[in-house]
């Protein structure tokens, strides 16, 4: 059962030919540029990302006061883009210092989400030093729906995208509690300033090409 588990001559434990392939492949990615730490750092991202998404779904209907069970919820029919901008509100229900973050919360997740949208669906350009993804490139000349967006990648910058991308999962989980409970609300209302912090570095990700390009910068 389970295989040949014989030693091979040399005493060493073959590895399945698919844990041979995987490590080929990551070692193949570094000579495009993606060292051991970027890759774990781009999978740290993508779990990140996921987790604020589904209590990013959560948030949306505890603000809205919502119940959805035994129904299918508004949520449903919308894409993540439109949860994002409805995040920002306004909210009646919350005091102005609550809505200032989460009104900042919004602009950093739309801003982070078109960084890591590069990352999972752009065009690779390899380097030895910050490889890149490019979303709806017009290289061919033709006609995009979208705009056109890149993310660049070394491990600064992808530190940038983990720690905002973490604040942003510490707002979503706050707003269900602040929501069940208001005297919560400084839960929400403390994480201000890196809020403030994770836009910052959001809307830098997302426009660095723009800002490499200024003599400024």
């Amino acid at each position: 059962m389970g295989g040949n588990l014989a030693s091979p001559p040399n005493g060493r434990m073959k590895l399945p030919r698919h844990t041979e392939l995987a490590r080929q492949v990551l070692a193949h990615l570094e000579g495009w540029g993606f060292p051991t730490e970027v890759q774990r750092r781009l999978g740290v991202l993508i779990v990140v990302w996921g987790v604020f998404e589904t209590n990013l779904e959560v948030a949306l209907w505890a603000l809205r006061g919502e119940q959805v069970e035994g129904v299918r919820p508004s949520t449903d029919k919308t894409q993540l883009s439109a949860w994002i901008k409805e995040l920002g509100g306004p909210w009646p229900n919350l005091p102005d210092e609550a809505q200032a973050v989460l009104e900042t919360a919004a602009r950093t997740a739309d801003d982070l989400m078109q960084y890591r949208h590069s990352v999972l669906h752009g065009w690779m350009l390899p380097s030895p030093t910050m490889p890149t993804f490019i979303r709806n490139p017009r290289w061919h000349g033709e006609d995009r729906k979208r705009p056109s967006h890149d993310a660049h990648i070394d491990e600064n910058l992808l530190d940038m995208a983990v720690a905002a991308a973490w604040t942003l999962c510490q707002v979503v989980i706050a707003v269900p509690a602040v929501c069940a409970d208001p005297a919560k609300m400084t839960d929400l209302v403390d994480l201000k300033s890196d809020v403030a912090r994770a836009a910052s570095s959001a809307n830098e990700l997302r426009h660095l090409t723009a800002l490499m390009n200024d003599d400024k910068y």
